[in-house]
């Protein structure tokens, strides 16, 4: 199993939009992992955990377009963006 962690923190003023598009989002990443689940706090704090079968579905699956629209909406409608793999930081950039 790889598990790939998306942790920030939800942009007040963008919080409307973040909701929209994840709710858009969603089903489509849905199909190309094991399980989603996206955790939002009361103080905004977002945390992501995407399941994968093991390295192999996940270098498939997590640079294809629809995860690369769900990173691309936390770093830009989110502060402080962290991603890690199976607890290793990747560029956060």
């Amino acid at each position: 199993m790889e598990t790939v962690t998306i942790s920030a923190n939800i942009n007040e003023k963008k919080k409307a939009e973040f909701f929209q598009t994840m709710e858009s989002l969603t089903s489509l990443v849905e199909n190309q992992c094991n399980d989603l689940d996206i955790r939002v706090k009361d103080d905004n704090t977002l945390i992501i955990k995407i399941t994968f079968d093991g390295k192999d579905q996940m270098e498939k699956n997590f640079y294809t377009g629809e995860f690369n629209i769900l990173k691309g909406t936390v770093k830009s409608l989110c502060e402080d963006v962290r991603i890690k793999i199976t607890d290793t930081a990747i560029n956060n950039n």
